[in-house]
């Protein structure tokens, strides 16, 4: 069954329901076809009732409704108020009564409405005739009287400013009075009257001469309003008499209207009688017409039952399909999709439906990992610490993140939505440059930056306010481009004191190790001139000349030991300094070395606050400072030193008004060899060994300079509370008595040296066994050389340092007191971060008799548990 079924095509949905159409279209069909002849019969009863009674009844409708607009419209034409309207309303009173004419003669002749219907016809004609000619009369005398009217107010104005500058007649007034009355009253007995009045009063002005005071025109004007054919009480008489006989013939039109209207209605009152006996033919044709159509009636509806019980089934399935599309759609995926199974229409879009809703999962699937995706942009967005902007391909902004308004906002620039990058350039303050990579050359920022910005993918921004703005662009596949802005200032500053510090560092490493081999010079130089200096006492030039050769060397030491200031590694021997002590003892050396042309003021305020450092080298900083002053003050000036407790530091500041140092090499003071002396007026080295000072003090430095106004370098050091304390006095040995035939093994690789060193400790009656190397040292003491101490230097050329060398000796023989030298601090040593503190350390060059002090002390072993001695420096 089932294949014959699918053969014939009736396992589909369409085929199902086009058979059930086609039989409800033929159910129809028959049922249209009874109806049909039905209502043939009720047509051909039909035309007999529109052929014989439908016209006549139209015909008499019509001229009942015409007549009924002719009595409504006559009062409205006696009631025009202008002639326009008076003429519109006559052409259409003239309308009706013609086609009352044509239509009374389309009445049959038998019937006895047309002879009464044309004579009533001619009344109501001759009637409105004469009610429009009264009419016309009427809006004449209305315009007439309105005139009068109007010159009636202009006498009564005229009167009244005759009563404000005098007493006029009171005739006069109440003549005025009557004629206004007369204007507007409605009743003839009281025109009579007010009539009588007004030539009582009248003569009552003419009797008192009242009238001759006034001109002739008012008395024309008056004469005529009162008396005369166009007078108002004469005028309004005429307007009521017509006003009567146009009433009389409203009336009069109005009845021979409804004389008409009633014959009307007799003839209709015939006709429908004659239609009521039609109308009952007619009834009994429908009667058959709905019998026969109520049976196919039936018939079709039974049809119908069936099929819409199949489609209810139908509807009911699908109805199914569209709630698991709802659920779908708000988002429950764990529905089964019905009617799969199938073989129709509904099975193949339920299958259909199941595959859309795995698209939708998948959809749904892809769109949750993009929703991911872009929270996860916006949080990197949102969180770059950089400023982000895209442009599109005409340079206009698309997109920003939050660092971009801040980074924009002291400038007065507000990003926007299609701000053109050209309107960001010009925003920006005057004097900015940029600088392309490969570029050493600053360009101004112009209107050419954009191309540049544009060419280089990497661009840094400088503004004058020392702000450096650095640019990455790339451009994006559909145009435009996506910057990213960093403020790097910081990162320029820290870079900037980086290279500085570098700079000091390797020059410093470069000065430390020239100092090392000029101290060795200065030990040889000094060493021989305390030996010789016996030998030359008794010749008093001899001495002198050994006096100069002397100071020279001291001098060096000294230029030395500034040396090692400026790379921050001399041997500094600190002390607790009350700077405002210090400065108070200064004083005359400080005036005395500003000049004469200088004011010198004192303003002291740190005490009772101290710092720790060297005093000779802040004594030596803080002359520094006074000269620089004093030179920028060539025709004299002001000088002030002033010190204060700031916090937990001490600050001690130097101020001139002098002529200041620009601001472009304000950075540079501290340089070594940087001076804005003439050639030959400056080493350039003052600054950078305070700075080199103070730093290794571990204090700070700043310096404020305004061209033409002077300037300011202030140093901060630490503070600390407490007494100053001299510096302990170097150990001395009483009579040097542990030196005497004491056995000292010494270390060093400078032949001059080594030789003057030998002689000088053979002098103060050592015996001295001296050795180049470190590998000859622990040698002799292998092989048992009676030694009572070990001196060594810590550079000792290419093999085994001195350093290495006490350390061995000390592991392999603790009780032997061991000490080095070197023309270095010991932080420019090698392997300094290996140093022993329990090593004894004294510093190149030095005197004999602080040499023996020192020797004493390392063999009584007062020195071994100090660590880093200071210098013996004289």
């Amino acid at each position: 069954m089932g294949a014959l079924l699918r053969r014939l095509g009736l396992d589909r949905v369409r085929t199902r329901l086009l058979a059930a159409f086609g039989i409800l279209l033929l159910s129809a069909i028959a049922l249209a076809v009874g109806g049909w002849l039905g209502m043939r019969g009720m047509q051909r009863e039909l035309a007999g009732y529109e052929e014989e009674l439908l016209p006549g009844v139209a015909r008499a409708l019509e001229l009942a409704e015409r007549t009924a607009q002719v009595a409504a419209i006559a009062p409205h034409l006696a009631d025009s108020r202008t002639p326009q309207t008076l003429e519109t309303n006559a052409a259409v009173v003239a309308g009706l009564l013609d086609d009352i004419r044509r239509r009374s003669l389309e009445v049959p002749p038998t019937a006895d409405l047309q002879p009464p219907m044309s004579l009533r016809l001619e009344g109501v004609d001759r009637d409105l005739s004469q009610l429009i000619v009264l009419t016309r009369r009427r809006h004449l005398l209305d315009a007439r009287l309105e005139r009068q009217i109007a010159a009636l107010d202009r006498l009564g104005t005229r009167i009244h400013a005759i009563g404000r500058t005098g007493t006029p007649d009171p005739a006069i007034p109440a003549l005025w009075s009557s004629l206004a009355l007369g204007a507007t009253t409605d009743k003839p007995a009281t025109l009579g009257r007010l009539q009588a009045d007004v030539e009582a009063l009248m003569k009552a002005a003419r009797r008192r001469h009242s009238l001759d005071r006034l001109d002739a025109a008012f008395q024309r004007e008056l004469e005529a309003l009162a008396r005369g054919p166009d007078s108002i009480l004469s005028l309004r008489r005429e307007l009521l008499d017509q006003e009567k006989r146009t009433d009389y013939l409203v009336a009069l039109t109005r009845f021979n209207a409804d004389r008409l209207s009633d014959d009307v209605g007799r003839h209709v009152a015939q006709l429908r009688r004659t239609a009521a006996s039609r109308n009952e033919s007619v009834q009994r044709a429908v009667r058959s017409g709905e019998t026969a159509m109520a049976l196919l009636a039936a018939a079709c509806i039974l049809i119908g039952l069936g099929a819409a019980q199949y489609v209810r089934r139908l509807v009911a399935q699908v109805e199914t399909i569209t709630r698991v599309m709802s659920r779908l759609a708000q988002g429950d995926t764990a529905q089964p999709t019905p009617a799969t199974t199938r073989r129709d229409e509904l099975g193949e879009l339920a299958r259909s439906f199941e595959v859309f809703r795995d698209h939708l999962l998948a959809k749904q699937t892809l769109l949750s990992e993009l929703k991911q995706q872009r929270e996860l942009l916006e949080a990197v967005h949102e969180s770059l610490t950089d400023a982000l902007a895209v442009f599109d391909r005409e340079h206009r902004l698309l997109l920003w993140n939050p660092q971009l308004t801040t980074l924009l906002a002291p400038h007065g620039i507000v990003p926007a939505d299609g701000l053109p990058r050209r309107a960001i350039v010009d925003a920006l303050p005057a004097g900015t440059t940029w600088l392309a990579p490969g570029r050493t050359e600053a360009r101004p920022l112009e209107a050419s930056a954009l191309a540049g910005a544009a060419v280089f993918e990497h661009v840094e921004l400088r503004l004058p306010e020392g702000q450096v703005l650095d640019l990455r662009s790339r451009a994006m596949p559909g145009g435009g481009t996506v910057t990213l802005m960093t403020d790097v200032s910081a990162r320029r500053a820290i870079e900037t004191r980086l290279q500085h510090a570098q700079k000091l560092d390797v020059l410093g490493q470069l000065t430390g190790g020239v100092a090392h081999d000029f101290n060795n010079y200065l030990g040889t130089i000094l060493g021989n001139l305390s030996l010789m200096e016996s030998q030359v006492a008794g010749d008093a030039q001899a001495h002198a000349q050994w006096r100069r050769v002397h100071r020279a060397a001291t001098s060096a030491a000294a230029l030395t030991r500034r040396l090692l200031a400026f790379a921050r590694r001399q041997p500094l021997q600190a002390e607790q300094v009350p700077v405002d002590e210090m400065v108070e003892e200064m004083q005359d050396l400080i005036e005395y070395s500003a000049g004469a042309a200088v004011a010198v003021a004192f303003e002291l305020a740190s005490a009772p606050l101290q710092v720790h450092v060297d005093r000779g080298q802040l004594e030596n900083a803080l002359l520094n400072l006074v000269l620089n002053s004093a030179a920028a003050m060539p025709g004299g000036g002001r000088l002030a030193v002033r010190t204060r407790a700031a916090g937990d530091a001490v600050e001690i500041a130097v101020s001139d008004t002098g002529h200041g140092i620009p601001e472009h090499q304000q950075t540079q003071v501290f340089d070594p060899f940087f001076t804005t002396k003439a050639a030959g007026e400056g080493s350039g080295l003052g600054l950078s060994i305070v700075y080199g000072f103070v730093r290794q003090s571990g204090g700070e430095v700043a310096l404020v300079s305004k061209p033409g106004r002077g300037t300011t370098v202030m140093l901060r050091f630490p503070a600390s509370v407490g007494v100053a304390m001299p510096p302990a006095p170097h150990p001395r040995g009483e009579g040097h008595a542990p030196l005497a035939g004491a056995h000292v093994l010494l270390v060093d690789d400078d032949e001059a040296f080594r030789a003057t060193l030998t002689d000088m400790l053979e002098r103060e009656g050592l015996r001295v066994t001296a050795v180049p190397t470190a590998e000859q040292a622990l040698t002799l003491l292998e092989r048992g050389a009676p030694v009572d101490a070990l001196l060594s230097d810590v550079c000792l050329g290419s093999g085994m340092d001195g350093l290495r060398l006490v350390q061995r000796v000390h592991d392999a023989w603790p009780a032997l007191p061991v000490g080095l030298m070197s023309g270095l601090s010991p932080e420019l040593l090698p392997h300094a971060g290996e140093w022993n503190p329990a090593f004894a350390f004294v510093h190149k060059p030095f005197e004999p008799a602080k040499l023996a002090d020192w020797l004493a002390g390392l063999i009584r072993n007062d020195t071994v548990e100090t660590g880093f001695e200071t210098p013996l420096a004289g």
